[in-house]
């Protein structure tokens, strides 16, 4: 046979060689995208969110793998993946519906004094799964739900119930009483989260509801202590008021004081001082006594005329006393 006619001497052979290769590269594409959307269908594949952890079970049972944030292809049936967050997250017991994790009703924790009377505490318990060691909390508690239903939700309850009945019904709204609780119960889940796979933060009183009769007594005595403080001020007011005003009293006098005494040590200024006084269109200086102090007689516009002879008599004698004085 012709080496022409041989098939493997063709010289176009090569081309046939790489369309074969990749023809096989496009198969093995589509099979491996089968692969994964038949896996996807039959549960085969897991996307794990941001801030979580997946936990891997193998038939249910936790196996201790983790699995970091984003996709993963696991075994259909076999293989399941939990997710667990790893951020903190909080807990709450609220008296107002829908403001605690139990929205459908008033889940604050009620307590009593050592006055017996009954107190609602609005409560919040910040936590956390330990990030290290989530496979160990999912084989504990499998869900956080589960956690908190089961450990931190009786734990608290019962703390506080103790601690509430050591403390004044005056107290236990207080900024001091709401610290003790706080710390009473942390104090407690800090016990009760060792050796589980859980992280305590923090513990928070929201709020102190007492009932409404208390409250309104609360009210009145608030009321009450107003108006004794405003009482007490008006007394003060008024004590400073008869302060200044004796004092100013005092000041008056020795003013006059110290005047009387500078015109007794001075007569001649005394008498000046009384010259100046005269209304010259009223008054006639008639003479001087022997001392120099001028007698007169006040005319006064009451006669048109001369002055009777009485009312001479009457300014000059008037004019001698207070000269002497």
């Amino acid at each position: 046979m012709s080496s022409d006619s041989d098939p493997f001497s063709d010289p176009d052979s090569g081309s046939s060689s790489d369309f074969d290769v990749g023809r096989l590269l496009k198969l093995a594409a589509v099979g491996v995208a089968t692969l994964v959307v038949v896996a996807t269908l039959l549960g085969g594949y897991h996307q794990v969110p941001e801030g979580h952890v997946g936990v891997q079970k193998s038939f249910g049972a936790v196996t201790g793998d983790e699995l970091p944030p984003g996709a993963h292809l696991i075994v259909p049936v076999k293989d399941s993946v939990q997710d667990v967050e790893i951020r903190p997250r909080t807990y709450t017991m609220a008296n107002t519906q829908g403001e605690g994790d139990n929205p459908g009703r008033a889940d604050a924790v009620t307590v009593q004094t050592i006055n017996g009377t009954t107190v609602d505490i609005d409560i919040t318990v910040r936590y956390r799964v330990q990030r290290d060691d989530p496979a160990t909390f999912v084989s504990q508690w499998r869900t956080v739900g589960q956690a908190e239903r089961r450990l931190i939700r009786p734990s608290v309850r019962s703390q506080l119930r103790t601690e509430a009945a050591g403390i004044q019904t005056s107290e236990i709204y207080t900024q001091q009483g709401r610290e003790r609780l706080a710390a009473a119960a942390q104090g407690k889940l800090r016990s009760a989260f060792e050796g589980e796979a859980l992280v305590l933060e923090e513990v928070q009183v929201r709020d102190v509801n007492l009932p409404d009769s208390y409250d309104q007594a609360l009210n009145e005595k608030e009321i009450a202590k107003q108006r004794v403080q405003k009482k007490k001020f008006e007394i003060e007011q008024a004590r400073r008021e008869k302060q200044r005003q004796e004092i100013r009293a005092e000041a008056d006098a020795r003013v006059i004081e110290i005047r009387g005494d500078a015109l007794r040590s001075n007569p001649i200024v005394l008498r000046q001082q009384y010259i100046k006084s005269i209304d010259a269109s009223d008054k006639i200086i008639l003479a001087t006594d022997r001392d120099g102090t001028p007698i007169i007689l006040q005319t006064g516009g009451r006669t048109a005329g001369n002055a009777s002879e009485s009312d001479v008599s009457l300014t000059a004698n008037r004019t001698n006393g207070t000269a002497t004085g």
